[in-house]
């Protein structure tokens, strides 16, 4: 299902930049085992990467066309302590 598929990749991208400590750039983080599974094209991940930047998830590095970025602090901070946040635009309507 192409829907499901989407969230499953915007929760693979946030996974994958966690474990990272500072800004990883997309290229890299394409090769993460989390993403290749999802085997994903680079553009499909970037549409995603795009949308997860224009919501706060991720903070690019100035520069960098936004190609490089981290997890925003409130995102990594739940990813740390308790898991993926509960937004229908990770897990789709049926989590609310």
């Amino acid at each position: 299902m192409a829907g499901k598929r989407i969230y499953r990749l915007r929760r693979a991208i946030l996974t994958a930049l966690c474990d990272y400590s500072g800004y990883q750039d997309l290229d890299t983080l394409l090769h993460h085992p989390v993403l290749v599974r999802e085997d994903a094209g680079a553009d499909e991940v970037l549409v995603e990467w795009d949308l997860l930047k224009e919501w706060d998830y991720l903070d690019p590095l100035p520069g960098y066309s936004g190609r490089v970025c981290r997890l925003s602090e409130p995102v990594r901070h739940r990813l740390e302590s308790g898991g993926m946040p509960r937004d229908p635009r990770l897990w789709g309507h049926e989590v609310l």
